[in-house]
């Protein structure tokens, strides 16, 4: 199935480049009436002075359409007018518009140009049925355009040579004794070679727009492969997640329900802080898939935990307390190792930085490295008060849960010593989902 983003895009493009044209095609004109005013064309003035208007004028609605549209109404960028369909046919009609009120105004040996109509639709989507309305109505038009140009171009189709008394008599002559006779000579001599020719021309223009669509078909299934692979990858990279995710959980239960809540604690609080004037910067959609994804690995340095100190009821000594500390660089470790085969630096990063740093203190008191401030990555920071708070709220072997509202409180309290005192006021804002979340059952 193709992507319709791919031909939007395209047709985008050649929508632009067409009006950039037919605004050139204005300027040209712009120019001549200015040589003929100055008598170095000498074409009639006032004939002229309305071809070029008229001509500035086709040039002109479709690019105020598109200024009024997208520029003054400040649309977004997947809103632009280039992607609507109905523009390219309105570009088309007013660059076939262009093209006769030169070839009548100037002179029918300028019949040629109705070849730009075929050229500029084969920019567009291989779509027959537009083409072929496009080649039809160019030449039915050739003939409008030759005898248009019999009855007001010039006599000799030079815009270079005045007219003298003579050739406009004979001028007049000629219009005054148009037969079907002469009529047939004009279809013979001028309208069949230029249908011919731009025939030709339509031939070209077809080739060229099967090769446009042939590209953009390889291009749709390039990005297709690209997302598929992607989709592949994030897949893989999920399932050694959970598995990495399930051995805790194997080791210990309250430790595995305590990764389910803190990965939905993590994703609340980090779509709060991506609307908020202070981290809108700094974090992404992406980014939060990435943190939220990661998230469940932030204890998994605990499979390197004995489990007398990790299932211990009661107090930990010192010395159990500094082995328990030794899960954040253990947990780095384990990510380096099993995840370094996904080839994802950004996601190996963000686990590592989770996993390693949760346990840092905005004053620089925490572990394992005593990192300050800013100095903590940002996933690190968000994690922390997930970590804590889910924490303060679970019963655990050595202590009881803590009520949800003094959870807060204590959250609250450390920012500025344990806590980024930034995340702590959207955390503030957002404490009635993290509430909400904490009573759903997982």
């Amino acid at each position: 199935m193709p992507n319709k983003s791919v031909y939007l895009y395209q047709e985008a493009r050649a929508n632009f480049f067409n009006m950039m044209l037919m605004l050139v095609m204005a300027f040209l004109g712009g120019i001549a009436l200015i040589l003929n005013e100055v008598e170095i064309f000498t074409a009639d003035k006032d004939m002229f002075r309305y071809a070029i208007l008229e001509l500035v004028t086709y040039a002109a609605v479709p690019f105020l359409i598109y200024l009024i549209h997208d520029k003054i109404r400040k649309c977004k960028k997947h809103d632009t007018i280039l992607e609507k369909p109905f523009f390219k046919v309105i570009i088309i009609i007013f660059i076939f518009f262009c093209v006769i009120d030169l070839c009548v105004s100037w002179s029918f040996q300028g019949t040629l140009l109705m070849a730009i109509p075929p050229i500029v639709a084969a920019q567009y989507k291989n779509e027959r049925k537009f083409f072929i309305c496009v080649i039809i109505a160019t030449v039915i038009m050739i003939p409008f355009v030759i005898y248009g140009s019999y009855f007001f171009g010039l006599y000799d189709a030079n815009l270079l040579k005045p007219l003298t008394q003579v050739e406009a008599e004979e001028m007049q002559n000629r219009i005054n004794s148009f037969t079907p006779k002469r009529a047939g000579e004009i279809f013979g001599h001028y309208v069949i070679p230029r249908i011919l020719c731009i025939m030709a021309i339509d031939f070209i223009a077809i080739t060229i727009t099967k090769r446009t669509a042939f590209m953009l078909d390889m291009q749709d299934m390039l990005n297709n492969a690209i997302v598929e692979e992607k989709e592949e990858k994030s897949v893989m990279q999920q399932n050694v997640i959970e598995d990495l995710a399930d051995v805790v959980e194997t080791r210990d239960i309250e430790t595995g329900d305590h990764i389910k809540r803190t990965k939905l604690y993590v994703n609340i609080l980090a779509r709060a802080l991506k609307n908020s004037d202070k981290f809108k910067d700094q974090l992404n959609d992406e980014e939060i898939d990435m943190i939220t994804s990661a998230a469940p690995l932030h204890d998994i340095g605990k499979i390197a935990v004995s489990d007398l100190i990790l299932c211990k009821k009661g107090r930990l000594t010192d010395e159990e307390f500094e082995k328990m500390k030794l899960h954040t660089t253990k947990g780095g470790e384990i990510i380096n190792h099993i995840l370094n085969d996904l080839k994802d630096e950004k996601f190996l990063k963000t686990a590592h930085d989770i996993a390693m740093h949760h346990h840092e203190k905005w004053n620089g008191s925490g572990y394992p490295m005593g990192l300050k401030e800013e100095e903590i990555p940002l996933s690190a920071r968000i994690m922390a008060i997930a970590d804590v708070f889910d924490a303060l709220i679970s019963k655990r072997c050595y202590k009881e849960a803590m009520p949800i509202d003094d959870a807060i409180n204590i959250i609250i309290k450390d920012a500025g010593t344990h806590f980024d005192p930034n995340i702590v006021e959207v955390f503030k804002e957002i404490i009635p989902e993290f509430k909400e979340a904490a009573n759903r059952k997982l």
